[in-house]
């Protein structure tokens, strides 16, 4: 188990991101020019100490641990390899599609197939790159359903989606049948919220399909995730869950550049929790693959607004989505693809000047 962990800081974008990388006084987050961050965060689990470095001064690192720091840097800084085509340089938009009557925004709008392949429809004009199409509820709370009812609600609203010309279809699952079902119905990403860790089948099934796999990190079940819950050290016991679980995946010949990583914002974790999350979501770049990250329309933000809170909780979400893209972060799943798209848009704008 490793002791030493690094997050890259002083984040720096558009001309003088390309300006210090040409200085060398900065390095690329995951191979894109246009950010790069000019200092890292050493926090040494053992003596419970951390430590700030520029750039410039990583070079004179001694010790032990100079080995580890600087394999997670190159994973840091190394360019992530395309999926399904898409340009990881650049934010990728997933819209949420839950086909089912219960979920905790938008549950029952889209539960009859045509409403859902219209939505999908809108939701791709408006930018979406990929339609992220569950049929079961995860939200806190949310009671189990079968594979078959399951089936019932996905599958024929995925058959039509892909039918749309230029679109990725993901499949939200926690069970292996269904996402065999899927993949079968022209779903090419997998989306669990459990990270595998729900159905005993489920890291065969994925080895054997062969797509992308989303991990959602999860404490809990959606029956008793919110009932307080507890961490020593959020980042650190996520990161360890995540790298261990890389390499059970790895071994099993699924390969890291297909492997997605989403912290599980809401999943298992208080307002702190989910704040230390995004704030810092950086932190888990050393693991190189492409971070994800949902914090659409999540209580959260309610939360923190209080009475000034809306349903759509749009305002919230686009804060917290463009903290996510200010620090590399690639995939964003959400609700609001219109809004989340010019937002995001907008924030390349200024960064490019």
């Amino acid at each position: 188990m490793r002791s030493v962990y690094i997050r890259p800081l002083h984040f720096v974008y558009g001309s003088d991101a390309k300006d210090q990388l040409k200085k060398k006084i900065a390095l690329p987050i995951c191979g894109n020019t246009s950010i790069a961050f000019a200092a890292i965060e050493i926090f040494n689990k053992k003596t419970n100490t951390k430590q700030t470095l520029t750039v410039s001064q990583i070079s004179k690192i001694k010790g032990k641990d100079k080995k580890q720091i600087i394999i997670d840097l190159s994973q840091i800084t190394k360019k992530r390899d395309s999926i399904l085509n898409l340009n990881l340089s650049k934010s990728v938009l997933m819209g949420v599609l839950n086909v089912t009557p219960d979920s905790f925004s938008d549950g029952g709008k889209f539960y009859k197939t045509k409403v859902a392949v219209q939505h999908a429809k809108t939701m791709l004009q408006q930018g979406a790159h990929i339609i992220d199409v569950g049929g079961e509820s995860t939200r806190p709370g949310a009671k189990l359903i079968s594979e078959e009812e399951e089936c019932r609600r996905v599958i024929q609203v995925i058959k039509k989606i892909k039918k749309i010309r230029n679109n990725i279809v993901s499949i939200d699952t926690r069970k292996s049948l269904v996402m065999k079902a899927a993949v079968v119905a022209g779903a090419k990403i997998i989306n669990d919220v459990s990270a595998l860790d729900f159905d005993p089948h489920a890291e065969e099934v994925v080895a054997k399909l062969k797509k992308p796999i989303i991990l959602n990190h999860s404490q809990g079940t959606p029956e008793t995730m919110q009932k307080n819950p507890n961490y020593k050290n959020i980042l650190i016991e996520i990161y360890d869950y995540f790298e261990e679980k890389i390499k059970q995946l790895e071994q099993k010949g699924l390969r890291r550049k297909h492997i997605i990583l989403d912290p599980g914002i809401g999943f298992g974790k208080n307002v702190q929790h989910n704040l230390t999350l995004m704030n810092k979501i950086s932190f888990f770049h050393s693991l190189g693959c492409p971070l994800m990250l949902g914090p659409s329309r999540k209580s959260f933000i309610g939360k923190i607004m209080g009475k000034k809170d809306s349903i759509s909780r749009l305002g919230g979400t686009i804060s917290s989505v463009i903290i996510g893209a200010n620090q590399g972060v690639q995939f964003f799943r959400v609700h609001d693809i219109k809004e989340i798209n010019e937002a995001l848009s907008i924030n390349s704008a200024l960064y490019s000047i």
